[in-house]
């Protein structure tokens, strides 16, 4: 075997351009696959990353039944302690509470529905990314009792930064609600809905609207990895209280999962249409060596060699061909895709209104996920092996006479 690998390995360099050629084959195949599917990945992990940042978080803690009837009444008192054994769960990178009720926003004329949402200022801003957001006027900070109103609710009251929100609600447990709020910041959500209703003020501001002391609706969990939040939401259960329950973004956006989903599997389709490409394209090349070496072959076998030898020493020269050709490929689209990580394509024109439009970046993202990487390898190495039937079937099939006459 040991004779066998050196033969292979010295007739590889024989032919130094055929070989760079095969090898530079397998390469580019690995470097196409491997940027297809990063590209892909790393669209969906945007796309992850933005809808989750527009609301939900990747994981809440809520009452059982407020998910069902969300009601400032379905809320629950949260404590330091609670909050501090959370965060101490590994990967997740912030806890903060929110009350989430509804209210009747009003100026001197007009009145309309509206989401009022009690925050905690600096540590929402890291969720939600809400002072990117303000087009007129600032942020919230902590203790303010002044509010941001969404852009389409404050163009429908006539409002602008500096007048007075008039709100009047039910509080916790039925008590009446109703007060007055100074606009130090409009912004643009990049929901819609929330965009026509939307009201953020201090979360201690909001518990005394709503006479709701010390009550959160939810506790909003962030995370540094969104493909560990099944793990995450197994290691919260066990630190909340039964009346708890943790949802995690999937379930309170499943809409998102399956477009995912759907859209993942058309990517595969591609990909499989991709490998059918990269594999004619290799037995082309693979075809190419064989027929070139056909005399070389013949005069081999006519001197004493075994077609057996001869079948096991030119499929130790795809091996390694492929061996070859998917590691430097391995490397080079791992470089490739690594400088575009941080680096991403620039969206431009339509496509790039439209992404803003719905609150992402208008950059195509890449993924650097060693699975990605690897998987191409193995799969392209694995087509590779398969083509190196049809040297050895050549061979097999081969006259003599015919071959030394090639």
């Amino acid at each position: 075997m040991k004779t066998n690998l050196k033969l292979a390995w010295r007739n590889l360099w024989r032919n130094r351009r055929r070989t760079f050629i095969a090898i530079s084959s397998i390469v580019f195949s690995v470097l196409l696959a491997s940027w297809m599917r990063s590209m892909q990945e790393g669209s969906y992990d945007s796309m992850i990353d933005n809808t989750v940042k527009f609301y939900s978080g990747y994981l809440q803690v809520q009452d059982t039944a407020f998910w069902e009837e969300r009601t400032i009444d379905n809320g629950f008192e949260t404590t330091g302690e609670l909050k501090s054994k959370i965060s101490k769960v590994k990967n997740v990178t912030l806890v903060s509470d929110r009350l989430e009720s509804f209210a009747l926003a009003a100026n001197h004329l007009h009145s309309k529905p509206a989401m009022v949402m009690g925050i905690e200022p600096e540590a929402e801003d890291q969720i939600t990314n809400i002072s990117k957001k303000i087009t007129s006027g600032k942020f919230i900070a902590t203790g303010d009792k002044s509010v941001v109103v969404a852009e389409g609710l404050a163009g429908y009251l006539n409002l602008e930064v500096g007048d007075t929100l008039v709100m009047i609600s039910q509080g916790y447990h039925g008590i009446s609600a109703n007060g007055l709020f100074e606009i130090v910041g409009i912004m643009t959500h990049p929901n819609p809905e929330f965009n026509k209703r939307m009201v953020y003020l201090d979360i201690s501001q909001a518990r005394e609207f709503y006479s709701a002391y010390n009550i959160s609706t939810s506790l909003v969990v962030m995370t540094d990895d969104h493909t560990k939040v099944a793990h995450l939401k197994n290691e919260i259960v066990k630190l909340v209280p039964e009346r708890n329950t943790v949802m995690t973004w999937t379930e309170m956006q499943p809409e998102i999962v399956q477009l995912i989903e759907s859209d993942r599997g058309s990517g595969i389709i591609m990909l499989a249409i991709l490998y059918i490409v990269i594999a004619f394209g290799m037995f082309s090349v693979v075809m190419m060596m064989t027929k070139e070496r056909k005399r070389e072959f013949g005069v081999i076998h006519a001197v004493g060699m075994k077609k057996q030898k001869l079948s096991t020493i030119v499929f130790l020269e795809t091996i390694l061909i492929g061996f070859i050709g998917c590691t430097i490929g391995l490397i080079i689209s791992y470089l490739f895709c690594l400088y575009f990580y941080y680096y991403p394509l620039p969206l431009r024109g339509e496509m790039a209104e439209a992404t803003i439009q719905y609150g992402m970046e208008p950059y195509m993202f890449f993924s650097i996920k060693s699975s990605l990487f690897y998987s191409q390898m193995i799969l392209v190495f694995i087509i590779s092996v398969i083509i190196s039937i049809f040297p050895i079937a050549n061979i097999h099939r081969m006259k003599i006479t015919k071959a030394m006459r090639a």
